[in-house]
């Protein structure tokens, strides 16, 4: 799996963004709304103006605020908990491959893989990395473990949040970076990707960054 030999590869502890973590930390923590503005502007018109959709991610979306706002550490019974919202049932690991975008991006299954994704994300949430760090990790694990069976990227934007909530920062506008290619494996690109949200949060970011 070329995002997990990708993902082991990286030094998470980014010491050559430390200048852009401290400026993203010095931010104070504010409620910028920036999940219901991308919801508004980009997830919505993309489904149609899915209404039962849109309210089961903003109930999710308030349920992971709460866990956050809770500390509440992250776990695998509070990823399926919040999926089930996402989706409105029950939900667990997948059992097969999975596809996206219209069958253009196949995920492989194996039996070890809800284990090595759980084992994974548990333990990367205790490691001590910074909260950036650890949101954009766990957003590109969500997004090329695939792990549910459905809403994989709105499950990758919830968990994103949680974790900078958490560490009380506040979340930057989502569709700079969501929006950008994001291919699987791509270790140079990771650490961009995190110094992107850096920079997002701290107001450094500019249009140059973000094209690169």
């Amino acid at each position: 799996m070329p995002h997990l030999r990708a993902t082991l590869a990286v030094d998470w502890a980014c010491p050559y963004l430390r200048a852009d973590l401290d400026a993203a930390s010095a931010r104070p923590f504010e409620e910028t709304r920036a999940q219901e503005d991308y919801l508004a502007r980009y997830d919505c018109p993309a489904h149609d103006g899915d209404a039962a959709r849109e309210a089961r991610f903003l109930s999710a979306l308030a349920r992971v605020r709460e866990l956050a706002d809770a500390r509440e550490p992250l776990t695998w019974a509070g990823l399926t908990e919040v999926q089930a919202e996402v989706l409105g049932m029950p939900v667990g690991f997948r059992t097969s491959e999975a596809f996206a975008r219209g069958g253009a991006h196949r995920y492989l299954y194996a039996p070890e893989l809800e284990e090595m994704f759980v084992r994974k994300v548990e333990a990367d949430a205790r490691d001590g990395c910074h909260p950036v760090a650890q949101a954009v990790r766990l957003y590109l694990d969500l997004a090329f473990f695939h792990p549910f069976p459905d809403g994989n990227a709105r499950a990758a934007r919830l968990w994103f949040e949680y974790c900078l909530r958490r560490a009380r920062l506040p979340t930057p506008p989502l569709a700079p970076w969501v929006l950008l290619p994001k291919p699987p494996g791509d270790v140079e690109r990771y650490g961009r990707f995190v110094r992107l949200v850096a920079r997002s949060i701290s107001g450094r970011a500019s249009c140059e960054e973000e094209d690169s």
